[in-house]
């Protein structure tokens, strides 16, 4: 099994490390103690970068495999459940809709903010969240670090970077104010048709 340090392979221009901790401090950071342990348990970390550094988590039958094929310097294009994307700037760690759907389910939202439906329709246009469309929002957040986007079914709708401090600020908003802004929902998946399609994590 890989080593704190991580097993690594490289081909193609993409370099893959198996195991290291940083991800994994980074949910802790966001999302609890509980939220990592979540994550430990769907299986080793595995992080992959070219023009972006993406991660996985993957199954110990799986991570044996990928380290065989490093051996043979051939690196996996995915693998395992996305985690979401590794960053050298704030925010350090985006998580992807699934790994926060899992996290969420199991201990409850946190940095997280629900809209109601009709906030939603223009999210999931790619348009950030106003006040007027939040109807409950789950500590901690602050500003410039992502929340997770629910709509009122539970279900995570996309990832936001949040213009508040704290919940108790959104008191002091008018209805028109931003509170987050969108960084992916998932209607990026239906949305460019033959068009060159947007980024799919808008982030600079």
């Amino acid at each position: 099994m890989p080593t704190e340090e991580g097993v690594r392979g490289a081909a193609g221009g993409i370099k893959c490390v198996l195991g290291g901790d940083r991800v994994l401090k980074l949910i802790e950071y966001l999302l609890g103690p509980d939220a990592r342990s979540i994550a430990e348990s769907l299986g080793t970390v595995l992080v992959c970068s070219g023009e972006f550094s993406e991660v996985y988590l993957v199954s110990n039958l799986m991570a044996d495999a990928i380290a065989t094929l490093f051996k043979r310097g051939y690196v996996p294009y995915s693998a395992g459940l996305y985690a979401g994307r590794l960053r050298r700037s704030r925010p350090e760690f985006i998580p992807s809709v699934s790994l926060l759907q899992i996290i969420y389910d199991s201990v409850g939202p946190k940095r997280a903010i629900e809209v109601s439906e009709e906030g939603l329709k223009p999210f999931l246009y790619g348009n950030d969240i106003l006040r007027k469309s939040v109807t409950k929002c789950y500590e901690p957040v602050s500003r410039g670090e992502v929340v997770g986007i629910l709509g009122s079914d539970g279900y995570v709708y996309g990832v936001g970077l949040s213009n508040v401090d704290s919940c108790s600020e959104l008191s002091k908003l008018r209805d028109l104010d931003e509170v987050a802004k969108n960084v992916f929902d998932i209607g990026w998946y239906l949305r460019g048709g033959t068009e060159p399609r947007e980024r799919k994590y808008k982030v600079k």
